[in-house]
Formats: structure tokens, sequence, C-alpha cells
């Protein structure tokens, strides 16, 4: 079953009760669908607006997006692009560089410092431009980050200065650095939460300066937010937001997203994040898990298959890869049906197998169906993911836009590190260990 035929496609078929166990009824679209006209006709005018988090789906002006190319105009001679940052400071760009293929961007997004030390040992300082990267300007992650940076920089006698801009809010510890340094400021905007801005300026500009083409990307964004309407048999953004939500409400508890296209892989990691960050509030929260076709059909369908019913999975089906590697003939004769077969056609039956698997023991599925990895069809898709976000919010009546548990642990870190007492610290230091093992 085909929701729409635009440029990005869903096929609910697997998800619905005559195959599906638990599985949607044909009342219960139509229900959805009442309900989904009902929250567009509130939210439509919000996106418009531009009132926070709403605010994500709408597409930079075209005077945006110029201001966007000549601020990064001045970087442009550089090879390479450190992002410092963490969680949707970073994600955002690195799922869209990773997907197109751009070399060159970098990023920083975790302090193990094993890991830092081989990306920045590899790094030539010389030909990379820095975006350090923080809505609040406070994150400690990032702020550790950009001091270690720093210092390797002026340790080769670099001038970090001459090549180094800010992303973040018009407050806060780097807005401070950038008005102290006089470093060039990429406005973070107030009414965008972190994991939603991989269409805005924040994810945009590493991009931009490395060649990609940011008005590819917003043309597919803003066919995502035209293919946005009262009914979710026209909208397949709001289809899925509506399903996985009534679904979770059936007691299918996780979610599991198996893109076949490694380029993707990245992406898993954004949606894990806009999933996890968003829905999970006040008790309730679809689990987005992670995989990657054809992969972990030998990893974890087993598990998807034949265990206990309360996961669905996402596939994301590319139709054309772009690329063509053919299987030769071999001597291997009970394999002559792979010979001069593509790994295209390979993959991509390998997914309708697996669909068919899942399907046969009635466990649902949705295919979402992209026509290929580019910057519209990506645009398209982390459009679609966040209005499917919001929609998912709006029907359980939760503020999909804050993030109340992340800030606890944020304030208790702060605390243990500075040895101040709070309650979120005190929580944490005084509890009793029981240790087992030597």
């Amino acid at each position: 079953m085909n929701v729409t035929e635009e440029y990005m496609r869903i096929d609910i078929g697997n998800s619905i009760d005559t195959v599906a166990s638990p599985g949607i009824s044909s009342d219960t679209l139509d229900s959805l669908d009442d309900q989904v006209a009902a929250i567009h006709s509130v939210i439509g005018p919000k996106i418009n607006n531009n009132s926070f988090g709403y605010a994500a789906l709408n597409i930079l002006s075209p005077e945006e997006l110029k201001n966007l190319c000549d601020f990064t105009e001045s970087f442009s001679d550089f090879s390479n692009v450190l992002t410092i940052g963490i969680g949707g400071s970073a994600l955002g760009s690195a799922t869209l560089s990773t997907a197109l293929g751009l070399s060159g961007h970098y990023v920083l997004d975790n302090v193990d410092p094993s890991a830092n030390l081989t990306l920045l040992n590899n790094l030539d300082f010389t030909d990379t431009v820095i975006n350090i990267v923080s809505l609040s300007g406070s994150t400690i992650e990032t702020i550790s980050n950009f001091l270690v940076v720093r210092n390797l920089m002026n340790e080769q006698n670099i001038d970090w200065t001459s090549q180094t801009f800010v992303t973040t809010s018009n407050k806060g510890p780097l807005y401070d650095l950038s008005d102290k340094y006089n470093l060039p400021l990429l406005p973070f905007s107030e009414f965008i939460p972190g994991r939603f801005s991989a269409l805005s300026s924040v994810s945009l500009a590493p991009i931009a300066i490395l060649g990609g083409s940011v008005e590819e990307i917003l043309k597919g964004a803003r066919s995502g937010l035209d293919s946005l309407s009262e009914s979710i048999y026209s909208s397949p953004a709001y289809a899925y937001g509506a399903i996985t939500t009534e679904l979770f409400n059936l007691g299918i508890i996780s979610n599991s997203l198996m893109p076949y296209s490694e380029r993707l892989e990245t992406f898993t990691e954004w949606f894990a994040q806009l999933w996890s960050e968003s829905l999970g509030k006040e008790g309730i929260g679809q689990i987005p898990l992670r995989a990657m076709g054809a992969t972990d059909q030998h990893s974890q369908l087993q598990l998807y298959r034949a265990g206990k019913r309360n996961l669905m999975v996402t596939f994301i089906d590319v139709v054309n890869h772009q690329t063509e590697l053919t299987i030769p003939a071999s001597e291997f004769g009970d394999f002559d049906y792979l010979s001069n077969l593509d790994l295209d056609t390979l993959l991509r039956t390998e997914l309708q197998a697996t669909e068919a698997s899942l399907a046969d023991v009635g466990c649902p599925s949705i295919r979402i169906e992209i026509d290929q990895v580019d910057s519209f069809c990506l645009g398209e898709l982390l459009h679609g993911c966040m209005a499917s976000c919001i929609i998912s919010a709006e029907l359980q009546g939760i503020n999909g836009f804050d993030q109340p548990a992340v800030e606890w642990g944020k304030q208790a870190l702060k605390d243990i590190l500075t040895g101040k007492s709070s309650s979120e610290s005190s929580s944490i230091q005084n509890k009793n260990s029981y240790w087992i093992g030597k």
C-alpha cells in the first residue's frame, strides 16, 4: 500500500492488521487521518510563524541562503572542516557530509581521549576550518574539545583565530569568545532545538564550505514541506509519525531503523537522537534502534523475527545507488544465479527478502523509499523525519522540543566537576557501589 507517489514514499502494507500482529486496522487509519487533520490545522500556522520548534520545518529564505553562502565564502579555500559539537550540534552536518560523500569533514563529538588524539594527530590544521557549535555556548564537552584543539594549534604556531568560526546563540561563553577574538559568528536560532537543526545554517555551513549543494538540500526540504497536508493518505511524513505512534500504543516499544545504504549510517545516529530526545517523555517513548542492511540480517534478524513481539522495523530503500558493481561468473556452480548480477539488485533483493521474512511472522514494518542518496532526497528525508517526530509528539500530547532529562545530567556533571553539592550530584556521589570482580 503506497501512501503517496511523491519523491519520498512509504509503504505501510506490512503494518496493517491483515499482515502484522499487532497491526493497524483500516478504521484506525481513518481515525488517525482525522486526528492529523486537526493537528495540522494547528501546527501549520506555527510553522509559518516560526514558533519554537516548529520553525525547524521552515526553509531558509533566499536572503538567508545568500547570507549563509556569503558567510562561508571566506573559508572556501580550506580543504577540511572540523566541527566541534555534540548531539544535534554535530549530527546534522555529519549526516549530510557522510551521505553526500564529502571528504574533509571531521567531527569531535565525544571526549574519548584515544579517539580524539588519533583524529587530531592526523589532521592538517593549516588547511582546516574550526567550527565550534553549541546553542547554549556552555556545553562542557564542546568547550573541552575546543580548548584542546586551540592548544594544539598554538603549539604549531597556527593563528587559530583566522580560521575559526562560532555557531551559538547571542549569549554565553562561546558568544563572549567570538566577541573577544573577533571570530565570525553564525547565529544558532533560538527557535530551533539542536536535534532539529539539520536543515538550518547550523548544519549547512560545513556543507557549503566543502562544496556541497546546499541549494539542492533546501529544494528537497521544500518538497517535504509542500507534501505536508491534512491527510495521512497524501503525506508520507505524517503517515509515518502517526502509524509508528499507534503501533507504540499497541505495544511496539522499539523501532529499528534499517537503511540499505551505508551512506546513511550516520543518519541512523541522527534519527536515534531525534526520536529519543523528542519522544522519551512522561514514561512513554518508542526506543530507536540502529541497524544496517544487509549486514544486520546476519546479526539482528533472528531477534526481529523470533523474539518478543514488541518491535517494528523501518526499512529505507534506495531505488538507485548510482553506482554499478557486477558479480562476475565463478567456478561455484551452485551460485550460477549470481553471475552478472549487479550488487545494487542484490542489495534491494536482500531488503525484499527480509521484509517478507518479517511479514511471514507478523512483525510490523514500514518501508521508506527514496530515489537516491543525493542532496535533494536527503533534504526531503531529513525534513520528513522531523515532521514525523513532531506529529508523533502532538498525537501523544507531549512536548517534543524540550529535554529535561538531558539538562539534569548536564547539571549533575557540572556539579560533580566543580565540587558543588546539589540534589543531582549528591544522588550520584552518595550511591552505594556493589562491585563484582577484581
